[in-house]
Protein backbone atom coordinates (compact mmCIF):
# COMPACT_ATOMS: atom_id res chain seq x y z
CA UNK A 1 0.00 0.00 0.00
CA UNK A 2 1.30 3.38 -0.91
CA UNK A 3 0.91 6.20 1.44
CA UNK A 4 0.81 9.44 0.11
CA UNK A 5 -1.99 10.52 2.62
CA UNK A 6 -0.45 9.16 5.58
CA UNK A 7 2.69 10.67 4.94
CA UNK A 8 1.20 14.10 4.46
CA UNK A 9 -1.62 13.87 7.63
CA UNK A 10 1.68 12.68 9.65
CA UNK A 11 4.25 15.13 8.31
CA UNK A 12 2.06 18.02 8.45
CA UNK A 13 0.89 17.05 11.79
CA UNK A 14 4.74 17.06 13.26
CA UNK A 15 5.10 20.72 11.95
CA UNK A 16 2.51 22.17 14.14
CA UNK A 17 3.62 20.24 17.06
CA UNK A 18 1.33 16.88 16.85
CA UNK A 19 1.56 14.98 18.94
CA UNK A 20 1.50 15.41 22.57
CA UNK A 21 1.42 13.46 25.74
CA UNK A 22 -1.85 13.12 26.97
CA UNK A 23 -1.05 15.19 30.62
CA UNK A 24 1.91 15.37 33.01
CA UNK A 25 1.28 12.52 34.02
CA UNK A 26 -0.28 10.41 31.08
CA UNK A 27 2.32 9.83 28.14
CA UNK A 28 0.26 8.30 25.80
CA UNK A 29 1.09 10.38 22.57
CA UNK A 30 -2.36 12.01 21.33
CA UNK A 31 -3.35 14.18 18.58
CA UNK A 32 -6.04 16.57 18.72
CA UNK A 33 -9.27 15.51 16.54
CA UNK A 34 -9.87 19.03 15.64
CA UNK A 35 -6.88 20.30 14.41
CA UNK A 36 -6.32 15.77 12.12
CA UNK A 37 -10.06 16.96 10.66
CA UNK A 38 -8.42 20.03 9.49
CA UNK A 39 -5.29 18.16 7.74
CA UNK A 40 -6.80 15.56 6.28
CA UNK A 41 -9.41 18.74 4.80
CA UNK A 42 -6.03 20.37 3.25
CA UNK A 43 -4.95 16.73 2.06
CA UNK A 44 -8.44 16.48 0.14
CA UNK A 45 -7.83 20.15 -0.89
CA UNK A 46 -4.31 19.44 -2.09
CA UNK A 47 -4.69 16.55 -3.65
CA UNK A 48 -7.88 17.98 -5.95
CA UNK A 49 -5.78 20.59 -6.89
CA UNK A 50 -3.54 18.20 -8.22
CA UNK A 51 -5.91 16.15 -10.27
CA UNK A 52 -7.42 19.29 -11.46
CA UNK A 53 -3.95 21.01 -12.33
CA UNK A 54 -1.51 18.87 -12.40
CA UNK A 55 -3.24 15.37 -14.04
CA UNK A 56 -0.34 13.61 -15.24
CA UNK A 57 1.75 14.11 -11.56
CA UNK A 58 -1.89 12.86 -10.83
CA UNK A 59 -2.13 10.00 -12.39
CA UNK A 60 1.37 8.80 -11.80
CA UNK A 61 0.53 8.97 -8.35
CA UNK A 62 -3.20 6.82 -8.92
CA UNK A 63 -0.79 4.76 -11.11
CA UNK A 64 1.72 4.20 -7.66
CA UNK A 65 -1.29 3.36 -5.37
CA UNK A 66 -2.24 0.48 -7.84
CA UNK A 67 1.34 -0.44 -8.84
CA UNK A 68 -0.09 -4.13 -7.72
CA UNK A 69 -2.70 -3.56 -10.35
CA UNK A 70 -2.64 -5.23 -14.32
CA UNK A 71 -3.97 -2.23 -15.93
CA UNK A 72 -4.95 -4.07 -18.97
CA UNK A 73 -6.62 -7.12 -17.36
CA UNK A 74 -10.04 -8.07 -14.98
CA UNK A 75 -8.85 -6.22 -12.29
CA UNK A 76 -7.92 -2.55 -13.30
CA UNK A 77 -9.23 -0.44 -11.13
CA UNK A 78 -12.51 1.04 -12.34
CA UNK A 79 -11.65 4.94 -12.22
CA UNK A 80 -14.25 6.02 -14.77
CA UNK A 81 -17.22 3.50 -13.21
CA UNK A 82 -16.29 5.38 -10.05
CA UNK A 83 -16.38 9.22 -11.35
CA UNK A 84 -19.80 8.04 -13.25
CA UNK A 85 -20.66 7.17 -10.16
CA UNK A 86 -20.19 10.13 -8.05
CA UNK A 87 -20.93 12.91 -10.36
CA UNK A 88 -24.75 12.97 -9.16
CA UNK A 89 -23.27 13.38 -5.55
CA UNK A 90 -20.50 16.27 -7.00
CA UNK A 91 -23.83 18.26 -8.96
CA UNK A 92 -25.50 18.58 -5.45
CA UNK A 93 -22.63 20.44 -4.07
CA UNK A 94 -21.69 22.93 -6.95
CA UNK A 95 -19.39 25.78 -4.99
CA UNK A 96 -18.55 23.72 -2.03
CA UNK A 97 -14.68 22.78 -1.20
CA UNK A 98 -13.43 19.41 -2.73
CA UNK A 99 -13.06 18.11 1.43
CA UNK A 100 -16.65 19.19 1.59
CA UNK A 101 -17.71 17.55 -1.37
CA UNK A 102 -15.48 14.57 -0.96
CA UNK A 103 -16.87 13.84 2.64
CA UNK A 104 -14.64 12.23 5.56
CA UNK A 105 -15.55 10.43 8.66
CA UNK A 106 -15.08 13.56 10.97
CA UNK A 107 -13.09 12.47 14.20
CA UNK A 108 -13.96 14.88 16.50
CA UNK A 109 -17.43 13.74 16.27
CA UNK A 110 -16.31 10.88 18.44
CA UNK A 111 -13.35 12.37 21.19
CA UNK A 112 -11.83 15.27 21.33
CA UNK A 113 -8.67 13.70 21.39
CA UNK A 114 -7.46 10.45 19.60
CA UNK A 115 -4.12 7.84 19.96
CA UNK A 116 -1.40 8.65 17.55
CA UNK A 117 -0.78 5.40 16.88
CA UNK A 118 -4.16 5.16 15.33
CA UNK A 119 -2.62 7.40 12.40
CA UNK A 120 -0.29 4.41 11.58
CA UNK A 121 -2.88 1.49 11.70
CA UNK A 122 -3.31 -0.43 8.62
CA UNK A 123 -7.11 0.16 8.35
CA UNK A 124 -6.62 3.98 8.89
CA UNK A 125 -3.89 4.43 6.32
CA UNK A 126 -6.39 2.82 4.21
CA UNK A 127 -8.69 4.96 4.68
CA UNK A 128 -6.40 8.02 4.23
CA UNK A 129 -5.75 6.60 1.07
CA UNK A 130 -9.22 6.57 -0.10
CA UNK A 131 -9.45 10.13 0.81
CA UNK A 132 -6.84 11.68 -0.85
CA UNK A 133 -7.42 9.03 -4.20
CA UNK A 134 -11.20 10.81 -3.84
CA UNK A 135 -9.61 14.34 -4.05
CA UNK A 136 -7.89 13.33 -7.37
CA UNK A 137 -10.47 11.64 -8.92
CA UNK A 138 -12.54 14.77 -8.41
CA UNK A 139 -10.08 17.34 -9.46
CA UNK A 140 -9.49 14.90 -12.56
CA UNK A 141 -13.04 15.62 -13.63
CA UNK A 142 -14.17 19.11 -12.56
CA UNK A 143 -10.92 21.00 -13.59
CA UNK A 144 -13.40 24.10 -14.04
CA UNK A 145 -15.10 23.56 -10.66
CA UNK A 146 -11.81 23.12 -8.64
CA UNK A 147 -10.09 26.48 -10.07
CA UNK A 148 -13.52 28.50 -10.10
CA UNK A 149 -13.40 27.04 -5.91
CA UNK A 150 -9.58 28.22 -5.22
CA UNK A 151 -10.53 31.89 -6.76
CA UNK A 152 -13.23 32.61 -4.70
CA UNK A 153 -12.22 31.47 -1.64
CA UNK A 154 -8.31 33.30 -2.55
CA UNK A 155 -10.96 36.48 -2.81
CA UNK A 156 -12.58 36.08 0.05
CA UNK A 157 -9.41 35.70 1.99
CA UNK A 158 -7.41 38.44 0.53
CA UNK A 159 -10.35 40.30 1.78
CA UNK A 160 -10.03 39.44 5.39
CA UNK A 161 -6.54 39.68 5.59
CA UNK A 162 -6.70 43.24 7.28
CA UNK A 163 -8.79 41.27 9.90
CA UNK A 164 -6.55 38.75 10.17
CA UNK A 165 -3.10 40.96 10.84
CA UNK A 166 -5.53 42.61 13.17
CA UNK A 167 -6.21 39.90 15.18
CA UNK A 168 -2.59 38.84 15.01
CA UNK A 169 -3.53 35.02 14.13
CA UNK A 170 -0.26 34.36 11.58
CA UNK A 171 -1.67 35.26 8.72
CA UNK A 172 0.04 37.27 6.20
CA UNK A 173 -0.69 36.28 2.51
CA UNK A 174 -3.16 34.42 0.60
CA UNK A 175 -1.52 31.83 -1.64
CA UNK A 176 -2.15 32.48 -5.36
CA UNK A 177 -3.57 29.10 -7.25
CA UNK A 178 0.00 28.73 -8.80
CA UNK A 179 1.45 28.86 -5.66
CA UNK A 180 -0.65 26.78 -3.62
CA UNK A 181 0.02 24.18 -6.77
CA UNK A 182 3.26 24.55 -6.33
CA UNK A 183 3.21 23.54 -2.87
CA UNK A 184 0.80 20.76 -3.41
CA UNK A 185 3.17 19.80 -5.90
CA UNK A 186 6.62 20.12 -3.78
CA UNK A 187 4.92 17.64 -0.91
CA UNK A 188 4.70 14.74 -3.78
CA UNK A 189 8.29 14.93 -5.07
CA UNK A 190 9.33 14.87 -0.91
CA UNK A 191 7.18 11.89 -0.70
CA UNK A 192 8.85 10.33 -4.39
CA UNK A 193 12.48 12.04 -2.85
CA UNK A 194 11.92 10.02 -0.05
CA UNK A 195 10.34 6.47 -0.86
CA UNK A 196 11.13 6.55 -4.25
CA UNK A 197 10.07 7.36 -8.19
CA UNK A 198 6.39 6.99 -8.87
CA UNK A 199 4.89 4.57 -11.28
CA UNK A 200 4.83 5.44 -15.22
CA UNK A 201 1.11 6.04 -16.59
CA UNK A 202 -0.68 3.10 -18.01
CA UNK A 203 -1.97 3.28 -21.20
CA UNK A 204 -5.32 2.54 -20.14
CA UNK A 205 -5.23 4.86 -17.40
CA UNK A 206 -4.18 7.35 -19.47
CA UNK A 207 -6.83 6.53 -22.21
CA UNK A 208 -9.25 6.62 -19.19
CA UNK A 209 -7.78 10.11 -18.19
CA UNK A 210 -8.73 11.71 -21.30
CA UNK A 211 -12.39 10.27 -21.44
CA UNK A 212 -12.55 12.37 -17.91
CA UNK A 213 -11.63 15.05 -19.33
CA UNK A 214 -13.39 14.88 -22.68
CA UNK A 215 -10.50 14.36 -24.66
CA UNK A 216 -8.53 17.18 -23.95
CA UNK A 217 -4.75 16.75 -24.26
CA UNK A 218 -3.43 16.50 -20.69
Amino acid sequence: MSSFASTYVIGLLGITGWPRRRSLFNSEAVVDSLIVDITIQQMIDCAAALGACRPQLALQIIATMFNDKNWEGVDAPEILSFIDGSRQLWLGKKGMSPHEIIGFPSFLKHAKFIPAKLLNEKDMRRVLEQEFLGGLLWGLANEEEFVTWYEAYEKHHTEQLPMYKKADIGVESIQTLAQYLNDCEDIIRDYEAKSGKLSPIPPRLLEDAKKIRNGIEL
